[in-house]
């Protein structure tokens, strides 16, 4: 008689955070109810903050936001090259080391992780299960933003009261996405994010104008900025007319995004869409803020911003729109529009759309939003603005009339202002003849592919189908210097006709464009 097969011991079960697949996950789950509490996270350009002359879109979209803490609560973030400390030293050498600080970081971006911990943090503290996530950004903030999305999928959030552990999280995020914890199993942001951390989506990113990364001189990257899969709803507006190797854009990376995403998720609903002008005509801040009541290009793009963030569920605050020179000549037209017999159909499906996403919605703003993002006559005063050009040293003077009412001081100021601005153009000249090294990058933060040139004023690549907002047609159907308005002291001169700075691709011109509203 054959003796039994001998019994193999029961297999132990690996400790925490070794089980390849855990009975019991701390993250939550990612589905969440229609109304919930809004987190709105606003990231603000290189080098800005309120009150440093030019008031870019970032802080006026914050000044619109509804503030009820029952239903949104908001944050605001200075710029990447603006010290973010509650000390100010009042003596002269620490001022001028504070300067020369806040200029390197531009440069190489040094304070980038703070940055995103700094958001990071905020939601940290005040998240909880239902609660959507609405990130906006300009520029090196829009990367920021984009960035903090991409730590939120790898690492998860953090339970409140963990300030602690955030550089550790930080420090994880920003390793090769592969880095594995137990070869084979499990990552090393798997194994954090299954052991300490909240499993949590996006549900908003809208940003101005990405850089392809942070630091003017010295480039930085992160995983996943460039197209994070736990983003619901991505918006980007692009400047057709920004010429310097500095300000490259980053465009969402579709296809590297979704790739390893779970089957069972939704595809992020992306929009990308050109407008006209230089970096901050489109993301604000090019011109001296006057509270909106000029016509601006960057109108243009804040309004399309906000209709699509509403649409995704934000919360406006019906008084400041109601006076804000950007939305107020839309109130009385929402409110006929809303009493009209026969509704638009535009209009019903936008109004159904947001309702689906906020049930609370006050459809006389939402109307209001969504008819200042349409073609108008604001609109057309703004798509014929000045803009900006960066690597040109023409300007466009004030015209005759206002340059004899500013005085003998106010022309001397403009003269100053000329001689500053045609200045920095030579210096953005000295970085455009210097070579340039351009990374194109996966959405892991793996370099693609290196190139090292000099960009010579160059304007950016179109994709082969761009899509240019509505308001870029309106410019360049205009003709005749007059028809571009009166001349700023910092404007560039358009002359007969607008003409793009950007590069169509190869075989490729204005019948490829799709214009969209």
């Amino acid at each position: 008689m054959s003796s039994p097969a001998p019994v193999s011991p029961p297999l132990k079960a690996l400790p925490p955070p070794f089980e390849p697949k855990p009975a019991y996950l701390r993250c939550a789950p990612r589905s969440r109810p229609i109304s919930s509490r809004r987190l709105v996270l606003c990231f603000d350009g290189t080098g800005n903050t309120f009150g440093t002359g030019g008031i870019t879109n970032l802080p006026v979209l914050f000044s619109l936001a509804s503030e009820d803490p029952a239903k949104q609560l908001l944050y605001y973030q200075v710029g990447i090259g603006q010290r973010i400390s509650t000390h100010e030293s009042p003596l002269a050498p620490a001022k001028v080391f504070e300067r020369i600080t806040a200029t390197v970081d531009e440069a190489i971006g040094f304070s980038l992780g703070q940055h995103i911990c700094g958001g990071y943090r905020f939601l940290m503290e005040h998240w909880t299960p239902g609660d959507e996530i609405f990130l906006f950004g300009f520029s090196r903030g829009a990367y920021t933003a984009r960035a903090l999305a991409g730590m939120l999928q790898q690492v998860g959030l953090l339970p409140a009261g963990n300030h602690d552990t955030i550089p550790l999280a930080f420090s994880i995020f920003k390793r090769k996405a592969g880095t594995e914890l137990v070869p084979g199993r499990e990552t090393l942001a798997e194994g954090f994010k299954r052991t300490f951390s909240r499993d949590v989506d996006v549900r908003f990113v809208g940003v101005f104008d990405t850089v392809a990364s942070v630091g003017a001189v010295i480039p930085r990257t992160l995983p996943f900025a460039f197209g994070a899969s736990y983003i619901r709803t991505f918006r980007h507006a692009l400047a057709l007319d920004e010429a310097r190797a500095r300000y490259y854009p980053q465009p969402w990376i579709s296809e590297d995004a979704l790739a390893n995403e779970p089957e069972d998720s939704l595809p992020t609903d992306v929009k990308e869409v050109w407008f006209s002008g230089a970096h901050s005509n489109v993301g604000g801040g090019e011109f001296a803020y006057d509270g909106g009541r000029t016509p601006a290009l960057a109108h243009l793009s804040l309004r399309w911003m906000l209709r699509e963030a509403v649409e995704a569920g934000f919360e406006v605050d019906p008084e400041r729109v109601a006076v804000s020179p950007l939305f107020a000549p839309f109130v009385e037209r929402a409110r006929r529009a809303l009493d009209a017999r026969e509704r638009d159909e535009v209009l019903e499906e936008f109004l159904k759309r947001a309702k689906a996403n906020n049930q609370e919605l006050d459809e006389l703003m939402a109307a209001v939003v969504f008819l200042a993002a349409r073609p108008s006559p604001e609109a057309t005063a703004a798509a014929l603005s000045p803009r900006a050009n960066h690597v040109s040293f023409r300007l466009e003077k004030r015209p005759p009339d206002e340059r004899k009412r500013r005085g003998w001081k106010g022309r001397v100021a403009d003269w100053w202002d000329r001689v500053q601005t045609r200045a920095m153009t030579a210096f953005w000249w000295l970085l455009e003849l210097s070579p340039t090294v351009k990374v194109f990058w996966d959405i892991e933060g793996n370099s693609r592919k290196w190139s090292i040139r000099s960009n010579n004023g160059r304007g950016r690549k179109l994709p082969p189908t761009p899509s240019f907002h509505f308001s870029v047609r309106e410019r360049l159907s205009a003709v005749g210097a007059a028809a571009f308005g009166p001349g700023n002291n910092a404007n560039y001169p358009e002359g007969e006709r607008y003409e793009i700075k950007a590069r169509f691709a190869k075989g490729k011109g204005i019948e490829d464009v799709v214009f969209v509203e």
